[in-house]
């Protein structure tokens, strides 16, 4: 019963890790891809209207 105990206190730690690991990234990929749709839409209100732009 101890070793399956501490088999899953390991396992729970390893996942918790990776889970860190993956999170991280991500985080910061949506936030790039958030302020860039940003920055695409305040540029396109800022942007004077052509007759190309309809």
């Amino acid at each position: 019963m101890q070793i399956l105990q501490s088999g899953y206190r390991g396992l729970s730690l390893l996942f918790e890790i990776s889970l860190d690991r993956i999170m991280i990234p991500l985080a910061i990929i949506v936030g790039l891809a958030g302020g860039a749709m940003i920055g695409t839409e305040l540029f396109q209100l800022q942007a004077p209207e052509t007759q190309f732009m309809h």
